[in-house]
């Protein structure tokens, strides 16, 4: 069990949802970020790790969150 909530929210939430919304949107405003920034692997500093992964999880909730209400919205109109 702990195996299935594991990938949903750290690879579905967090790493598809987070990594690439925030990606999107620095795209969007004109200041590009690579993939390698936004994922702070662990050979970087551990504030910027530790900053990068509560971004990535923060923005990742909220979409998920959004997708959610949407897809609910749709099917109980």
């Amino acid at each position: 069990m702990d195996l299935i909530v594991e990938l949903f929210i750290r690879r579905l939430i967090v790493d598809l949802l987070g990594k690439n919304s925030r990606f999107i949107f620095y795209k969007i405003i004109g200041k590009p970020k690579s993939m390698k920034y936004l994922a702070a692997d662990r050979t970087t500093d551990n504030y910027q790790m530790i900053s990068q992964h509560m971004s990535n999880v923060l923005v990742g909730m909220i979409v998920f969150i959004g997708l959610s209400f949407c897809v609910a919205y749709l099917v109980f109109k």
